[in-house]
Formats: structure tokens, sequence, C-alpha cells
């Protein structure tokens, strides 16, 4: 009797567990996520001078919340919004064109910061992180923590699209120029366009990983490449190894395309990893606010690297993120 009870249980809470199903939230590109005291806060491009955070409390339920304004610049077109908890306080990255600028080539990345440990802010802007050495596009901020020291991420706009590194004092204080990392140099990184972008750091048993875009965010075949840190210092390109094929991409059979610009989390319980990235339904669809974000759960390899599998499809029911 007991054991029939007991089967009856683990039934009823797997059948009442919670369920989402991807896009999590629609017109959110460039999305990233955090798991935090009992919420899911879901950061994705405007395309406007406002930067909106998406809170609830599991994550199907991001879908119908409403996407609150926690800051306003005085300027224009913000991209690649990405939110990181450092020494108790929140930390607001971002690239943005300023006041009185026209097209896109006048992106910036900066930071602002958080009044206390709460993720919806008030926010206030703290500094300007583009490189004064160099007068060019910068974009897709990220923060990365290598041997206990501070670097900045993004990635940089000249002949070809680059990711740089800059090693940081804190959040808000660099201490040196940017390094270059890498330049699109496979096949798969030039589709449309030479394009690595979107730098975002995953750790996992004490290596330390970048995962980034490449090819052009307006074609079907925008992917995620990896690279790792092999050597000793991070600021030299050739201590890192950017492993030869992409390993998150599109999925004919799915009706996926163009899955890219990616973040990880945590599920509430600490035990899964799972990453968050944009994409599209259609072949057609661009590089705009028509992509949705999407999450889905990963594993790792027997040879240490992240298994992400195909995007998932669309409208299909998963069980949620262990712990909800």
């Amino acid at each position: 009797m007991f054991k029939l009870l007991t089967c009856f249980l683990l039934l009823w809470v797997g059948s009442n567990a919670d369920k989402y199903a991807n896009p999590i939230a629609l017109a959110a590109p460039d999305p990233w996520m955090q798991y935090y005291n009992g919420y899911y806060y879901l950061v994705a491009t405007t395309w406007t001078n406002e930067i909106g955070i998406r809170k609830a409390s599991t994550l199907g339920g991001l879908k119908d919340v409403e996407n609150t304004i926690v800051y306003t610049i005085d300027g224009r077109v913000i991209w690649a919004p990405e939110i990181h908890l450092i020494d108790g306080r929140w930390y607001l990255f971002y690239c943005a064109c300023g006041p009185n600028t026209e097209g896109n080539g006048c992106h910036r990345n900066h930071v602002a910061q958080s009044a206390s440990d709460d993720p919806m802010g008030p926010y206030t802007f703290m500094a300007d992180l583009d490189d004064p050495n160099t007068d060019v596009e910068e974009l897709d901020p990220s923060y990365i923590i290598i041997n206990d020291n501070q670097y900045l991420l993004g990635s940089v706009m000249g002949s070809t699209q680059d990711l740089y590194i800059r090693p940081m004092v804190n959040p808000y204080t660099p201490s040196g120029p940017k390094y270059f990392l890498s330049t699109p140099t496979y096949d798969w990184e030039k589709q449309g366009w030479t394009v690595n972008e979107g730098p975002e750091p995953l750790y996992h048993d004490g290596r330390v990983f970048v995962v980034f875009s490449a090819s052009l965010c307006s074609t079907p075949n925008y992917k995620l490449g990896i690279m790792e840190f092999v050597g000793t210092d991070p600021l030299n390109s050739t201590h890192w190894h950017k492993y030869a094929d992409p390993v998150f991409q599109r999925s004919n059979e799915n009706h996926v395309y163009g899955p890219g610009h990616n973040g990880f989390f945590k599920s509430p319980d600490g035990t899964e990893d799972w990453i968050v990235y944009h994409a599209n339904s259609e072949e057609s669809q661009g590089c705009d606010m028509g992509r949705s974000s999407r999450a889905q759960k990963f594993t790792w390899g027997e040879d240490g690297l992240p298994l992400f599998g195909l995007p998932e499809a669309a409208d299909v029911s998963y069980e949620g993120p262990s712990g909800e």
C-alpha cells in the first residue's frame, strides 16, 4: 500500500510540474537571463533608449509578464543588455548610440549600477567602456572572471567583426586597452559577412569558455561557436583555442533559424545548465525585433564540452528547470 501511494504521489507531482514552451518571450532579441531569489530575470534588446526586464517565478511565466522599464538613457538604439551580480550589486552592461547620432556605427559599450541587490534596479550610469585609443564601433559587452581577475568581453567592428577582451579593476573601471581575441577564420563564421560577436562566459569543472555568435545575424545561418582558455594569459589570443565546428545552429526540422546571441543560467536548484538565445521561426526573418527569446536545458560531453543539441521547436511543451 505504501509503495502504491508513493508511486501515485510521484506521478501526481510529475504531471503537475511546471512546463514551458518556446518562445519564452516575443520581440526579445539578444536575451540574457538570471535566476535569483526565486525569480527569473530576462533582459533583451528593445531597439529604443530604454531597457526592460521581465520577471517571473517560472520559465513559462515569462511570456505573459510585462517588460518593466528599469533604465533609460540620453541616447538611442540600445542593444545587447546584460545584468551581472558583482559584490552585492547588479551591473547593467549595454551598448548604445548617443544623442544626435545617426545609423548604428555610433554604438559604444557602457555600464550602469543598481542601488541594491534588486535586479529590477533602480540603475544609475557608471561609466563608458569604449577604448579611447580607438574610435570604432564597440558592441556586446559582457563580464568574465579568469583566475580571480576581471575582464570585459566585447566585439569590435572593422573590416571584419572581431572579439576583444579588456582587463578591468572593477565592473566600471578598465585597467588597460582592449586586446584582440578572435576573428572569423572558418567558413561557418563568414556566411553573409565575417562576424564574431556576442561573446558570453561559460564555466565548467574549472574550465573557462567563451561562447560567441558567428556569421551575419540577418541570415538563417547565424549560429554559435566556442573558444576555451588553455594558457596562462587571457590577453594573449594564442592562449585561447577556438574549436573548429559550430556548437549550436539552425534546425530545418524544427523550423528554427539563426539561433544565437545567447546567455547561460542555472536551474533554481542549481543542478541544471540552461541556455537562453534568440531565433526566428522562418528563414526569411532578419535581424530585428521579430526575433524571440528561447531557452533549453543542455548537458556536457565526456570531453568536457557543452552539448546544446538542436534548438527546440516552437509551441512544444517541455519540463521546466529543476526546482521550480
